[in-house]
Order: C-alpha cells, then structure tokens, then sequence
C-alpha cells in the first residue's frame, strides 16, 4: 500500500488534510453541502491512511498494510462514536429546549449580513414571496434561533427560513416549504441538515433533503412532489406564530407519547432524551453526516 516513497506519501496527505479542511468552508459559504459530506469521507479515510503509516513507520505492526487502513477506520468510527454519544447525552441534561417556543423577533436583526442570503431575499422579491413574519426563539442566554417566514403569491406554500448561529458568529441557513391540506395534512420539503431522529405525526409528509442547498431547487422539488401528491391544497389560516408554535408542541406531545422523550418527570434524573430516542439521535447523525440523509 506505501510503496511509494516515504517524502511523496506524505506531501499526498498533507494535501488531503488542507482539501479536508478547505472543503467543507467552501461548502458552507457557498451552499454547497456536499463538499461538506466529501470533507468528512476524505477525513476518515485520511486518519486511515496516517495510523497505518504511523504503525508501518514506527514498526509497531507488520501486518499488511490494508489491515492497519482498515483497523485505523475502525478506530476514527469508535472515536466519533464516542465524541456524538457524550454531546446527545450533554444535550439530553442541558437546558438547551429541544422544541423551543418562538415569539416575534423585534430587534431588526432577522437577517444575517451574508452576500449569499442578501441574494436569497432578493430572489424572494422575484419570485413574489410575501414576507409574513420575523421570529425568535432564545436556546441559551444570549444564543437565539432566528426564524423568517415567507408566504407564496398564491397563498398555498409557506417557506420557513431558520438561521442557525454558528460557533464563531453568523448563521447557517435552513428552508422548510410547507403545504397544507384537508384533515390536519400537511406535505412539508427541508433541508435541515440539524439531526431530529424523532418522529413525525402520520398525516405529515415529509422530505428532507440536507444535500439541496439551493432554495430554488427545493422550491422545484417542492412543487414536483404536490402536483404528484394527492393532497388538496388549502390557505393557512393561523398567523405564523401561532403555527410555528402549535408545530413544536405537536411534536413534542407526539415524541413524547412515542417514546423518543422521557416522560418529564424523570426528566431530571435521565435526562431529556431516552435510550432509544439517542439511539435514533446517533443513528441519524451519522447518515446526515456521511451519506446527507436522516433516519426517515
């Protein structure tokens, strides 16, 4: 596997490292989220290729080289195994809500200053996307989840766009397109790349596609998957607000009852979130993050 010759095997993984570092920016800064799946692939297979240079460099092992590539994968999905376990176990116990209520966002800070979601509201005018509302839901001191909710010309689609903050400043943005019909149905299309691992309510169908970064795409999606539906379009009647909220408690009473949260009065002693519902977590984690899908 390393018959070539030691300086040129490792310029080839120092130029890896920098793709895996530099990819990922390019995908969050241009919306394109796939880089950000390629980057994590390459990472794996780089940490691969390092612990089994490291183990034939240092004479550790004399196994076939093959055998230490795959033994070093193995160890990054234990390792990252670990490192998702502790932070839904952190997230279970912390204060952090999981379906956090949202009030009107007054403070004129609804958009973050990005050239690329200037462009986004700018082709929302285009498109005669009627902005409805801003909204705002606080996750700890200081931390918000901010929340802009357009309604199309015809009145019939709803488009929620969620600004996620990031570590350093800024935010990441999430479009949810959402169509109602008779009898509480509703044919929702995101890509919220966020793992849920919970569950839905039946009359909801739902797409999530966290490799589409384009709104315009999802819009087309969204539109492909109504006129092939059998669902029967109808207006909104509730103010954004109120049905955002209505939302979040609608799947919080549903996550509850299906066993995804603990009941709240073992909450305090098991955490927020139980055994199965963070097997789900974990699981839906690893898909978004290596093959850009979740559970279901």
């Amino acid at each position: 596997m390393f018959n070539i010759t030691s300086s040129t095997f490792e310029g080839i993984l120092f130029a890896v490292a920098i793709i895996t570092v530099v990819l990922p920016k390019i995908g969050l800064s241009k919306g394109i989220p796939m880089f950000v799946v390629v980057g994590r692939w390459l990472r794996w297979a780089l940490f691969g290729c390092v612990f089994a240079f490291i183990l034939r460099a240092m004479e550790i092992s004399y196994r076939p080289d093959w055998v230490h590539f795959v033994t070093g994968l193995a160890v990054w999905f234990i390792l990252e195994t670990g490192y998702y376990w502790i932070a839904i176990k952190a997230l279970s116990r912390s204060e952090i809500p999981l379906f956090p209520s949202f009030k009107m966002n007054t403070d004129g800070d609804e958009w973050p200053a990005d050239p690329l979601l200037i462009k986004v509201r700018e082709w929302l005018r285009k498109e005669d996307f009627k902005r409805l509302s801003a909204l705002k839901a606080e996750l700890f001191e200081g931390t918000f989840l901010r929340a802009s909710i357009y309604e199309s010309a015809d009145q019939l689609t709803r488009l929620q766009i969620l600004f996620i903050p990031k570590r350093k400043g800024g935010a990441n943005a999430c479009y949810t397109l959402s169509t109602n019909g008779e009898n509480d149905s509703r044919l929702i299309t995101d890509n919220l790349f966020l793992p849920f691992g919970g569950y839905y309510p039946e009359g909801w169908n739902m797409m999530r596609k966290p490799l589409i970064g384009s709104l315009k795409r999802l819009l087309k999606l969204h539109r492909q998957r109504l006129l092939k539906s059998s669902l029967k379009p109808i207006p909104f009647e509730d103010e954004p607000l109120e049905e955002l909220n209505d939302q979040q408690r609608i799947l919080e009473r549903l996550n509850l009852e299906s066993g995804f949260l603990t009941p709240h009065q073992f909450q305090e002693e098991i955490g927020k979130i139980s055994y199965d519902g963070r097997y789900r977590l974990w699981k839906e984690m690893w898909l978004l993050a290596y093959l850009g899908r979740p559970v279901s």
